[in-house]
């Protein structure tokens, strides 16, 4: 038995005798009080005393030994057998004890009685106890079958995760490489084939060749570089706060975006450069985008600060605490639907967090996530 069993046996032990005694010294008050009838010759109180007490240290005296073997034979059926055994010896001894207090000699009924009020009365005290460690047990195994499959889950979704990191980052990779690349040459292919034109035909196809040129620059800029952005954000293998950085830069030169890090941020960023998880930097990164996007599309904000803090509350190990104010016009009413941003708010209370939109204090937009998290020692 290892360390954990035996403390959790022995928190079970502790329970069951506890029971046993309280319904011990119940059956001791009930017989006691009952005793009165049996005798005239004995006076009330001492017959109270004599049977009550003896009933209890007799009932006592069994709770003990039955734990004290339940502690050695771990076979259950041995020691139910034990218990019902010790249960009929120790009801016999509190019989020739209690007999000469009843004033009936031998008499074979009054033994019956005296004997089989003790059987029962000791059987259903020790019978609770079991009863109790066998819900408790029941419960632990309950208990641990749950535990066991939100392990599960939480392995399954670290797979998925871990998966769907993998399938961005390849597909991000051949956008910004291979499909670039290849765009690249064809377009430089294009130019070179117009300029090499000559004759009548140059003067019809040269300025369509240098288009598709033009065209095809323009696609592998603004569509697949940002298609691969959106895959793999730029700089988030090197952390939230660079990832962010990334795409604030990305934004319109008319828009003044800035990233502000908290103390305790700071703190955390230094001590271990890249705090969060890459999945957990993914969710900040694609909030942060889709409410910038928000803000300066729908709000007309020409203004955006992103800050970062963390805290430390008791019931996670830390708490990643974003807020993005704007100073565009704001959600439109005091429940507004979040639209693009609902996949997110699931992602984020997937994970134990929430995100929530409303209006800064100053006036234009205000898109909050909360989301808890473990920093990564050594990243």
């Amino acid at each position: 038995m290892t360390g954990i069993e035996r403390a959790i046996w022995w928190r079970r032990a502790r329970i069951a005798a506890l029971v046993a005694t309280v319904n011990v010294v119940g059956f001791a008050a009930v017989v006691a009080e009952q005793a009165v009838e049996w005798s005239s010759s004995w006076t009330a109180a001492s017959l109270i005393w004599w049977v009550g007490g003896t009933t209890l240290v007799i009932g006592l005296v069994l709770v003990a030994v039955v734990t004290a073997l339940g502690a050695v034979i771990r076979i259950w059926w041995v020691r139910v057998g034990l218990a019902v055994v010790l249960t009929a010896v120790q009801a016999l001894v509190r019989t020739s004890l209690l007999l000469p207090a009843t004033e009936a000699g031998s008499a074979s009924p009054r033994v019956a009685v005296i004997w089989g009020t003790g059987m029962i009365g000791y059987t259903v005290a020790l019978g609770a106890g079991y009863l109790v460690v066998a819900l408790l047990a029941r419960e632990d195994r309950e208990r641990a079958r749950r535990e066991a499959e939100q392990g599960k889950a939480r392995q399954a979704i670290s797979d998925l995760e871990g998966e769907e990191l993998r399938v961005r980052r390849l597909v991000a990779d051949k956008l910004h490489g291979a499909v670039q690349h290849r765009l690249v040459v064809i377009a430089s292919g294009l130019d070179r084939a117009a300029a090499e034109l000559d004759g009548p035909t140059a003067t019809r196809w040269a300025p369509t060749l240098r288009d598709w040129a033009q065209d095809l620059d323009e696609l592998r800029e603004e569509d697949v570089r940002v298609l691969s952005h959106s895959l793999f954000p730029s700089g988030a293998d090197l952390g939230a706060y660079e990832a962010i950085r990334a795409l604030l830069d990305r934004l319109p030169a008319s828009v003044a975006a800035s990233v502000v890090l908290g103390p305790r941020m700071q703190e955390l960023v230094h001590a271990h450069h890249a705090p969060l998880t890459l999945v957990d930097r993914l969710v900040v990164v694609y909030t942060v985008e889709e409410a910038v996007t928000n803000a300066i599309k729908h709000g007309g904000a020409e203004t955006v600060t992103v800050q970062v803090e963390v805290e430390q509350h008791t019931e996670a190990p830390w708490v990643l605490d974003v807020v993005i104010d704007d100073d565009g016009h704001g959600p439109q009413t005091a429940e507004p639907a979040l639209s693009g941003l609902a996949r997110h708010r699931a992602r984020a209370e997937a994970r134990g967090g929430s995100l929530e939109l409303g209006h800064a204090p100053d006036g234009g937009g205000r898109l909050h996530l909360v989301l808890p998290f473990t920093p990564v020692v050594g990243a």
